[in-house]
């Protein structure tokens, strides 16, 4: 299976949007807020399979939003956005659902370590976020 990874345009926000609803209990992020920062896809057979959302203040990038379609998880998707991420050099610091143990792992697998918590960061449900770090 070929992954691509490319910039996001304008006219993917369509399927940005559902891969959004369809990964989160309480989606916050709308068409507009993908092209704020730097949002790139991840692209099977011609079709947006998931994306990551990022911003710098070098050294330092934070990832905003990473998100896989269902139809394509446990397939390398997330791996080869994070792969692409992580090649940008820096620091990257992230936020995830203290819940959400298969996103840590992953985050652990690619050498990312928990610095902090914020507590009560997330609504529906309330919860506190665990924050990584990878150098």
């Amino acid at each position: 299976m070929n992954i691509a990874i490319r910039k996001a345009v304008p006219a993917d926000s369509p399927r940005l949007e559902v891969i959004e609803r369809l990964s989160f209990a309480d989606p916050s992020w709308n068409a507009p807020d993908f092209f704020l920062y730097d949002c790139v896809v991840a692209e099977i057979e011609g079709k947006i399979a998931g994306f990551i959302v990022s911003r710098s203040v070098f050294p330092e990038r934070e990832i905003l939003n990473l998100a896989v379609a269902p139809e394509w998880r446990r397939r390398g998707v997330a791996k080869a956005l994070l792969h692409y991420q992580l090649a940008q050099g820096g620091t990257h610091f992230l936020e995830v659902r203290e819940s959400n143990l298969a996103a840590q792992s992953l985050y652990r697998l690619f050498g990312f370590q928990e610095v902090g918590r914020r507590i009560g960061y997330y609504d529906l449900p309330a919860e506190s976020a665990i924050v990584m770090r990878m150098k």
